[in-house]
């Protein structure tokens, strides 16, 4: 609207009314008057307008209706242009000379400052929630870029204010704070460091909400709920909260498992240790024994000459890795087999290294106890023991046994 139009206007309405701002006492005060009433009125019909459109958004089948039309953000236009008019017509209800058409003017001057800042910050708020709606499949943490963007324009305004309040320009404002910038820095350290590591975090793609990370040095092993410049919000799998801030993630070491989950298989790599002294050749009656076996027999059918070379932990590795292969759980486009590790003291670990077809946390442990209890319970049809240190009880048990054998013998 014609700033020229709307003095002219009101200067008509003023001199139809026998008011004239110019003069001093009672008609000053009441051309002041007019010109906030009319303001006011300004105000209440944009208002009107625009929360009437409000409804609309019942009405609009467009999926972010609800968004564009929100009540608060239509409130803060309306205002903002209700104190747009008065900035324009300030002239007709004050001297712009006088002390206090100076105060009146510095104080709408800030007024605009803070109604733009709040206008646009509402503006970037809905553009960040349609955006993140649109990429909500994604994960993508878009919040802490949202945040950056809001700071540097309260910033911007906060500099704006000061300037205005000071009556210098702001380019000398920000002069002057970058002399002092390197005590800010000081003492706002812990701030500015996890400002950049929100950044890092969220501009890597180190991690999204609702992954699952797991970092032992904090304490923290859950799944990401919440993501901000100052703080990442995890929920443990006993369902407390964890605040942890982005630059402990990222000046140490965690692990996030959101691969493993987006691969549909989850690793199976634990081992058991065969006592080293019952690993043996078998003998015939040991050989028919094992070819009983389902799995077994046409591999004991088709042993070369001569059978009794093939040792019992050999007949015990290919059951094993025959068994994992009969198992519906077996994700068969990762990687399976059944291998041997460093023999220690403790016996030679014979380790299952497999994938299940699932992620889900419950059917995992199912999957693997149940392979590991039938491993242990069949382990003994090849003559063989599974390792574990001896208890009081079993040192109890072999003292029983030597007395019965001197007695008998």
């Amino acid at each position: 609207m014609d700033k020229g139009f709307l003095l002219r206007w009101m200067t008509d309405l003023l001199g139809w009314l026998g008011l004239n701002s110019s003069d001093g006492g009672f008609k000053s005060l009441a051309a002041a008057l007019v010109v906030i009433v009319c303001c006011l009125l300004v105000w209440w019909i944009v208002r009107f307008v625009l929360l009437r459109t409000v409804r609309l958004k019942e009405k609009i089948s467009a999926p972010y209706a609800h968004l564009i039309f929100d009540a608060g953000n239509l409130k803060k236009i309306a205002l903002t242009v209700a104190v747009i008019i008065f900035y324009v017509l300030l002239p007709l209800a004050f001297d712009p000379d006088s002390d206090l058409g100076r105060l009146v003017k510095k104080c709408l001057d800030i007024i605009l400052v803070w109604m733009f800042t709040s206008v646009l910050n509402a503006a970037v708020r809905t553009i960040f929630e349609i955006v993140y709606k649109k990429r909500k499949s994604t994960g993508q943490p878009l919040k802490g870029f949202m945040q950056v963007i809001q700071i540097i324009l309260w910033l911007f305004a906060a500099i704006i204010i000061i300037s205005i309040l000071i009556g210098k320009s702001p380019v000398k404002l920000l002069t002057g704070l970058g002399a002092s910038f390197a005590v800010l820095s000081f003492v706002f350290k812990d701030a500015i460091l996890n400002l950049v590591s929100g950044i890092l975090l969220s501009g890597d793609k180190m991690i999204k909400v609702g992954d699952w990370i797991e970092m032992p040095s904090a304490g923290i092993d859950g799944v990401v709920i919440d993501m901000t410049l100052n703080t990442v919000k995890v929920r443990g799998w006993d369902n407390t909260i964890s605040n942890v801030s982005p630059y402990t993630l990222t000046s140490g070491t965690f692990k996030n498992w959101q691969g493993m989950v987006a691969s549909g298989g989850r690793r199976i790599a634990r081992y058991v240790e065969v006592d080293i002294n019952t690993v043996k050749f078998c003998s015939p009656e040991l050989l028919e024994r094992i070819g009983k076996v389902e799995l077994m027999s046409s591999v004991v059918a088709s042993l070369p000459e001569p059978r009794i070379q093939t040792s019992n932990l050999e007949l015990f590795r290919i059951y094993i890795d025959r068994y994992i292969d009969a198992q519906p759980w077996l994700n068969r486009d990762m990687t399976h087999m059944v291998r041997h590790l460093q023999s220690s003291d403790t016996g030679v670990p014979l380790q299952v290294y497999a994938f299940t077809n699932t992620t889900v946390w419950v059917e995992y442990e199912r999957i693997q106890a149940s392979l590991f209890e039938h491993l242990m319970a069949i382990a003994p049809l090849f003559d063989i023991k599974i390792f574990q240190r001896p208890s009081g009880g079993d040192l109890e048990k072999k003292a029983t046994i030597e007395e019965i054998e001197a007695i008998v013998g």
